[in-house]
């Protein structure tokens, strides 16, 4: 198998997204698209053209999780021929996305209880309103589950569902030759992928990481090939840094909370991650994050949440941990 990394760019802080051409003994397949804005699509067909390409020579598309980043030309490759292949999870939120209009305003609301201030939850619904702007509807042609058997360009993959990231995000794990992992966001070499609560899509979404790195470990592979920044040729290695890292964000967080006087999402969230230096979309993935780390310290018993008088949720530190 032959695998070619295309940049595309993303109009995002995080500027580009990794879609990798497989060129395989039954022709070609991309994994993961891009956002569908012009310039993302350019680069992706002069990228395909300088490998002697064009679109339409594109068998399959195999599109990794629900970020618009990572599937948004896919309708404009279907199109061209392609047939389009994703984690069924996925598949059926972003059909639920669609379908259903309120859901950015649902997912914003759930997080008014948690007393986010009005201006910074306007942030946050103009940033999934802009998102929502360059994420033209699709159907893939194939849903695929956990463990499934794939075929791109004549190339066999082993599914691997890994949540977290999103409840169903899916890597492609090369079976034959370099053993490579074509891995999205569920490994990245210099940033961690955001792990977030957001309308309790999965109940303990940092426990489904850390049991989904967990299970890539020690697979033996080789190469892994991320959707945003270059190869890793140590895979293990850093996944035990995000493990670690998760730790210690674990330990900062109950550093914040108080035993006596529980604490609102966004002071917990500022003294994490500094929100003043965040945009909307940034703030929108902290509070995420902050609150899935919150979750896990509920499930182990070292904080807990409670309302106050104006029904508020607040968090504090079981004396017991």
């Amino acid at each position: 198998m032959d695998l070619h990394r295309l940049t595309l760019p993303l109009p995002l802080r995080l500027n580009h997204l990794n879609a990798y051409l497989i060129r395989g003994p039954a022709g070609c397949a991309l994994c993961d698209t891009g956002m569908a804005t012009e310039p993302a699509r350019e680069t992706l067909v002069a990228g395909l053209a300088a490998l002697g390409l064009a679109p339409r020579d594109l068998r399959q598309v195999f599109v990794t999780h629900f970020h618009g980043d990572h599937w948004g030309l896919a309708p404009f490759l279907q199109g061209e021929g392609a047939r389009v292949l994703m984690p069924r999870i996925d598949h059926e939120l972003i059909q639920a996305w669609f379908t259903h209009p309120d859901y950015d305003r649902r997912a914003v609301e759930s997080f008014r209880e948690l007393g986010v201030p009005e201006e910074v939850l306007a942030g946050s619904a103009r940033a999934l309103a802009g998102m929502r702007a360059v994420s033209p509807r699709f159907v893939a042609d194939q849903t695929v589950e956990d463990d499934e058997l794939v075929e791109l360009a004549g190339v066999r993959f082993r599914v691997l569902v890994t949540p977290g990231h999103t409840p169903g995000h899916a890597c492609l794990e090369e079976l034959e030759g370099e053993r490579r992992l074509l891995c999205g966001d569920h490994v990245l070499p210099q940033i961690t992928p955001n792990i977030s609560r957001d309308l309790g899509l999965l109940d303990d979404p940092l426990g489904a990481y850390r049991a989904a790195l967990a299970r890539v470990r020690g697979r033996g592979l080789g190469t892994a090939w991320p959707a945003h920044g270059g190869p890793m040729t140590n895979l293990d290695g850093r996944i035990d840094e995000i493990l670690a890292h998760h730790r210690e964000r674990a330990e900062a967080l109950l550093a914040l909370l108080d035993e006596r006087e529980p604490r609102p999402i966004l002071a917990l969230c500022d003294g994490l991650f500094g929100l003043r230096k965040l945009d909307g979309w940034e703030t929108w993935m902290a509070l995420g994050e902050t609150r899935a780390h919150l979750r896990a310290l509920e499930l182990e018993g070292r904080a807990s949440a409670q309302r106050d008088a104006s029904g508020t949720l607040r968090f504090r530190r079981e004396t017991s941990a």
